[in-house]
């Protein structure tokens, strides 16, 4: 992604939606809570995932954004899969909660291929 201004709108909206998100699963949100227990995973899995989500949308507002889009990626592919098997793609929102969650996904690879060469150790072999 050559447009610089690009990439950093995708940063900036990427770490946007993270963040709250990430500060409602701390919080314990009703859905939140919801979701994690149908996968089983409720509370340390949700405690998990909200400060990943966290350090995540944090790191894309650093110089460090490459491995917050790194993070944001894994956390992303998690939340699909989960979405795909266990969940379904209506959790009561008519899908807009999967939206968001390919839409993160989408942002945070364009992100993650355009700063490759900034990840820590493996960076500069790409």
């Amino acid at each position: 992604m050559r447009n610089r201004y690009v990439q950093m709108a995708l940063r900036f909206l990427v770490a946007a939606i993270l963040l709250p998100v990430g500060y409602s699963k701390l919080a314990a949100g009703g859905m939140d809570v919801m979701l994690f227990e149908r996968l089983g995973m409720e509370p340390q899995g949700r405690i998990i995932i909200g400060l990943l989500e966290i350090i995540a949308g944090l790191l894309m507002l650093s110089p460090q954004a490459a491995s917050g889009a790194l993070l944001a990626v894994g956390i992303m592919f998690g939340a699909i899969i989960a979405h795909a098997t266990v969940l379904g793609v209506d959790v009561g929102d008519g899908g807009r909660h999967v939206a968001m969650l390919a839409f993160v996904l989408v942002s945070s690879v364009l992100v993650l291929y355009a700063r490759r060469r900034d990840l820590p150790i493996i960076g500069k072999s790409f």
